[in-house]
């Protein structure tokens, strides 16, 4: 190979790896997120385990409510010779796998309390590893870049979610629960190699860490993010209603736990494979915000007209279209939301910011997940397709709301796309910079 040639391969190994290594990132840190919120729900409610139980079990994702207050260590305190983001990815996919062995020594029919609590802290490490995994994307991708990055970050998520949820069914119902989770320990600690594949990304010129501190004061003088955390509140409450009760229907309906699995990875790979990257390819032409505009918008008419078909189809058709509406919501969410997420994040503070921005997502599906019990206890499942439209419906007027304001205070801004810093935040965001 001639030296134009081997540099060439070098060019296009460094220009794609880094999508390459958010697909296996987003992989291993949601196989053990989708074992918590996709395997045992179904397990749970098969082995006769009330609507109202099995919804309060989603607080176990407590953490990712919380976990910007530790993302400041995360964004700052290297662990090893690895460097600041792969060090921790690393540490975190160890222990993901120490705690879903012991897990595997539970007996998910009698030891409620028990699976609660070390599924709470499996979900601790997760909400951890997300830090660093996000720190990793908005310092590795630049800003055209990350409509594209969010949408390879979505189908790594759903290769976890195949893994995590209709593989790990299928493999309780073939060899039992203990051998099953024994796998996906050991499948976790393969993943855990490919930190050693990734570079550590380079620090960018605007990001200084003698004068960039993360910390936790920065995020309530920072306007923005409060203003964003307001704004999508709505719309992820009510599709985690949704989410959180849509193979439950199917359960009810007499689905086997294993169909149920493969309904729901099927439902994400086909979105995130078809609906991500269109999602991508349209909000890469607009500004963020509108972007996220148009995503809410977008929900909102999807769930009002499954709510309306839902009448007339049969019971059973209905809840697997459920699926793959809810799915494809929550990929257009996903782009949307991290498109404008990533655009807020400030320089040498991107993990603390965007976590922030997650926590406050992972807070409202927390209440949406509690609710969704006792919600179809009460109202059937019909609510759960009305709710995430009305939510959405909700963000995207609050968005549009909030645009409008900015063409006001700043009509000749308009002219051309605007990104999120300059739409939200931007009086903040400067006088946090100096």
């Amino acid at each position: 190979m001639s030296e134009i040639d081997f540099g060439r391969s070098k060019r296009m190994e460094n220009r794609y790896m880094p999508y390459i290594g958010m697909v296996a990132l987003a992989s291993q840190q949601y196989l053990a997120i989708a074992f918590i919120y996709s395997a045992i729900p179904v397990i749970l409610r098969g082995n006769g385990a009330s609507l109202e139980l099995v919804g309060l079990y989603g607080t176990a994702f407590f953490a990712f409510t919380v976990n910007f207050l530790w993302a400041p260590v995360v964004d700052r305190w290297s662990l090893n010779r690895l460097g600041l983001r792969r060090s921790w990815i690393l540490l975190t996919q160890v222990a993901s796998t120490i705690v879903l062995a012991a897990m595997a020594f539970l007996n998910p029919k009698t030891d409620f309390v028990s699976l609660f609590l070390v599924s709470l802290v499996l979900a601790t490490i997760a909400a951890t590893q997300r830090i660093a995994t996000l720190g990793y994307i908005a310092e590795a991708l630049d800003s055209g870049e990350r409509p594209l990055g969010a949408a390879l970050l979505g189908w790594g998520r759903a290769i976890g979610h195949v893994i995590g949820g209709a593989v790990s069914l299928q493999l309780i119902e073939m060899v039992g629960w203990r051998p099953a989770l024994l796998g996906l320990a050991l499948l976790l600690a393969v993943f855990a190699g490919w930190v050693f594949a990734i570079s550590e990304p380079l620090q960018r010129g605007d990001r200084s860490s003698a004068t960039q501190r993360p910390s936790i004061s920065a995020i309530f003088r920072y306007r923005g993010l409060w203003t964003t955390a307001a704004l999508i509140a709505p719309a992820v409450i009510g599709i985690a209603v949704a989410f959180a009760t849509v193979q439950l229907r199917l359960v009810d309906l007499g689905f086997a736990a294993a169909d149920i699995g493969w309904i729901g990875a099927l439902s994400n790979v086909l979105t995130y494979t078809l609906v991500a990257p269109l999602t991508s390819a349209i909000i890469g032409r607009m500004a963020p915000q509108r972007g996220l505009i148009w995503g809410c918008a977008v929900m909102a008419i999807s769930f009002g007209v499954l709510a309306t078909v839902d009448r007339y189809v049969s019971v059973r058709l209905s809840a697997v279209v459920s699926v793959g509406i809810v799915f494809a919501a929550l990929a257009v969410q996903h782009v949307t939301f991290t498109n404008w997420f990533l655009g807020l994040a400030r320089p040498g503070k991107a993990g603390t910011d965007v976590t922030f921005l997650t926590s406050v997502m992972s807070a409202s599906a927390l209440v949406g997940f509690a609710a969704s019990g006792f919600a179809v206890a009460r109202f059937g499942y019909a609510v759960t397709l009305i709710l995430p439209g009305l939510g959405s419906a909700l963000s995207a007027l609050l968005g549009l709301a909030l645009l409008r304001q900015s063409d006001k205070e700043g009509p000749a801004r308009v002219s051309r796309p605007l990104s999120a810093e300059q739409i939200v935040g931007a009086r903040d965001l400067r006088n946090e910079r100096r």
